[in-house]
């Protein structure tokens, strides 16, 4: 699948009208000349062949802006495409000669007609003789070099296999007044013609270059990926710790996903910053001391630039709780009598939140350790009995603090 804008001018995209995929020529890519207002920038299409003959203008006169033929192709015709890529045709204004009669010149730029579905005029198919309005647009790239007054090949049109005229939107401004337009003969040359009469029609338009086409040419228009299936952070945070965030994958009907992107909030979703955006499905984030609560949420994107709705978690609140200090000393006896108690003190801890719950000390008997609980200063450790070798004794203590969040 590829873009519009890296079609070939001369290759063939398809579009479905009245249900039935029919093929457009890439005429053009981008704005023809400065003639035209910005909004002809895009890749211009042109049925292949005529879809059907109609009348110009049943009453006879030759002012394409009044035309039937021009309320036809905006109105009942334009309906005929699919809803989306009726949607995406693009409103354009277009080099138009205003009004009826022989005169040849021509309103363009932002002055020009607005349309979406519009017949070519005679300069765009590159004819050049003087029964035309002079200068009603730039010739179009298909078109380049095709014969300024006679027949050419690129300019011919079928309905049914068989080699039809075919109607442009220029006025004849020639001798015949306000009656005649520009049409094309079987063998692509130009002739005026009276626009009551009934010629095929082969409608252009023009689309956005960023729209897709797939493989057999059939033009597509890019959706949005799903919304990322679920989204993940732990349910207990503390402050000053890294965490993990993860997400469920997206899906993306024209299979153009490229990312994600995840943002954080730290006020219950007032506002957000973004933390990450790539192509994986889960990203670590740290979390400061003395952050209150943090949130996250999770959108995918494409390649063409849309993006999902936010899959959002859950607000969670922050713990936020520093170690205390490790007691400044610890005093144990030189010397232990066995049989008797021995008292083991140690200087008080400090606690910046604080919570200072208490103390843990630890005996060590031989090579083995006792946990004893210990008091908020001191505590007595037995020594042996008597008749048992004394041990070498030594203490060691971790403080213990409490749940209390601060």
């Amino acid at each position: 699948m590829v873009q519009l804008r890296s079609k070939a001018v001369g290759s063939i995209v398809k579009l479905k009208v009245s249900g039935t995929a029919r093929n457009f020529i890439v005429v053009h890519q981008g704005r023809p000349s400065s003639v035209y207002d910005t909004s002809c920038d895009g890749t211009w299409l042109l049925m292949e062949d005529c879809y059907e003959k109609r009348t110009w203008d049943e009453g006879g006169i030759n002012s394409y802006s009044a035309s039937d033929i021009h309320s036809y192709l905006n109105g009942t015709f334009v309906d005929l495409f699919d809803v989306n890529i009726k949607n995406s045709i693009k409103q354009v204004k277009i080099p138009y000669r205003a009004g009826s009669g022989s005169g040849k010149t021509v309103t363009s730029g932002a002055n020009g007609l607005s349309t979406k579905i519009f017949l070519l005029s005679s300069t765009e198919v590159a004819f050049s003789h003087d029964s035309m309005p002079t200068g009603e647009g730039a010739v179009l790239s298909y078109f380049s070099g095709c014969a300024a007054d006679g027949n050419d090949s690129k300019r011919v049109a079928k309905i049914g296999g068989t080699s039809c005229w075919w109607y442009l939107r220029s006025p004849a401004c020639g001798s015949a007044g306000s009656r005649n337009v520009i049409d094309l003969d079987g063998a692509g040359d130009w002739r005026s013609d009276v626009c009551s009469n009934s010629f095929g029609i082969r409608p252009a338009l023009i689309l956005p270059k960023s729209l897709l086409v797939a493989d057999d040419g059939q033009i597509t228009i890019n959706t949005a990926p799903t919304v990322p299936a679920s989204i993940s952070i732990p349910s207990s945070i503390s402050g000053g710790t890294t965490i993990t965030v993860s997400w469920g994958a997206s899906t993306d009907t024209q299979g153009n996903l490229e990312g994600y992107k995840v943002e954080r909030s730290t006020n219950g979703g007032s506002s957000w910053s973004q933390i990450y955006q790539g192509s994986g499905r889960s990203t670590t984030n740290s979390v400061a001391f003395g952050t209150a609560s943090v949130m996250y949420r999770v959108k995918a994107y494409d390649s063409e630039g849309l993006e999902s709705s936010w899959k959002t978690s859950g607000q969670v609140t922050v713990f936020n709780n520093r170690a205390p200090g490790k007691p400044p000393s610890i005093a144990v006896p030189v010397q232990v009598e066995g049989g008797k108690q021995t008292t083991i003190s140690w200087a008080a801890a400090t606690d910046a939140d604080g919570n200072l719950f208490g103390y843990a000390l630890e005996q060590q008997v031989g090579h083995g350790h006792r946990y004893i609980k210990a008091q908020p200063s001191a505590i007595p450790i037995p020594s042996p009995k008597a008749g048992q070798p004394l041990p070498t004794v030594c203490g060691r203590m971790t403080v213990t603090m409490s749940t209390a969040t601060t």
